[in-house]
């Protein structure tokens, strides 16, 4: 299966709100902003980079090859979850209408589609196209800068909070130094990092799990 994009390529996004880290962060004025910004656009390319597979709203295009010899219960498109199927092209056929569409027994969160009820129980070999809209929406501003949450699952958001407040923190001390005691002879803790996290504390890692690439729908 080819998984193309359609939309224009999306400029980088922060995955979480600038309040968000400000509260976390214990800051009450603006005098940061621009440095909480470009840390949360770096927390959010590690956090992307890790989970490995497109997740942020767009418009795709799945062109996808059953063998001869084979025919499927379902298919899965390459990204999810699925907010709207445009168009489905069937093997030699023509494209389906809204309503056939609409007739896709279609599981959203996953970007599974079984066939129609009111077809064969299998997908038959050949080719389909299919083009949709799909992944969540990050957090944002309206017009009047008035946050927005989006679409974005609690966990990836808070991965990203979890790895820019490290950054924050670095420019003073250890970034994964997660306590510390000066009582008698002093005692501190680390937050160790996986290996293969791309730099992210194990905690946000642990966060990310069942979204990375491969994982289970």
């Amino acid at each position: 299966m080819r998984t193309i994009s359609v939309s224009a390529p999306a400029q980088p996004v922060a995955l979480a709100l600038r309040e968000s880290l400000k509260a976390d962060l214990g800051i009450t004025d603006d005098s940061q902003d621009s440095r909480l910004d470009d840390l949360l656009l770096d927390a959010s390319g590690l956090v992307l980079d890790y989970i490995g597979r497109p997740i942020l709203d767009s418009t795709w295009r799945d062109v996808i090859k059953i063998r001869g010899d084979e025919q499927r219960l379902s298919f899965m498109l390459g990204v999810y979850p699925v907010t709207k199927i445009m168009a489905f092209v069937p093997q030699g056929g023509a494209p389906l209408t809204p309503e056939q569409i609409a007739d896709l027994d279609l599981m959203a969160d996953s970007g599974i589609i079984y066939p129609p009820a009111s077809g064969p129980a299998v997908w038959s070999p050949g080719q389909y196209v299919v083009t949709y809209q799909a992944g969540y929406t990050a957090p944002s501003r309206d017009k009047d800068g008035t946050p927005q949450p989006g679409t974005l699952p609690r966990a990836i958001s808070g991965a990203v909070l979890l790895a820019a407040k490290a950054s924050w923190h670095a420019a003073d001390r250890d970034p994964l130094l997660r306590s510390e005691s000066e009582q008698g002879t002093g005692s501190s803790s680390w937050s160790a990092t996986a290996a293969g996290s791309g730099g992210l504390p194990q905690s946000a890692v642990d966060m990310l799990a069942s979204y990375r690439s491969g994982g289970l729908r």
